[in-house]
């Protein structure tokens, strides 16, 4: 049988890498965030006036991502 000192290692250890696990998630959702707003400051939405790309999104909000996508593949 194992011993209980090792199981609760093992729990600490476990519990350990979960944290880190969340923390580089974390940090990888940011470096994404941090990317799309580069790639729409470098996009045409970026340099176009903001009252037209704020009715864009209203636009894009109302048709859905997946509609957008298929019509702009279509086009």
């Amino acid at each position: 049988m194992a011993r209980r000192g090792s199981l609760e290692a093992e729990r600490r250890a476990i519990a350990k890498d979960r944290d880190a696990l969340a923390a580089r998630e974390a940090k990888l959702r940011d470096n994404e965030q941090k990317s799309s707003i580069e790639l729409m400051r470098k996009s045409p939405l970026g340099k176009a006036p903001f009252e037209r790309v704020e009715a864009f999104f209203a636009m894009l909000g109302k048709l859905g991502l997946d509609e957008a996508e298929k019509r702009l593949s279509a086009s």
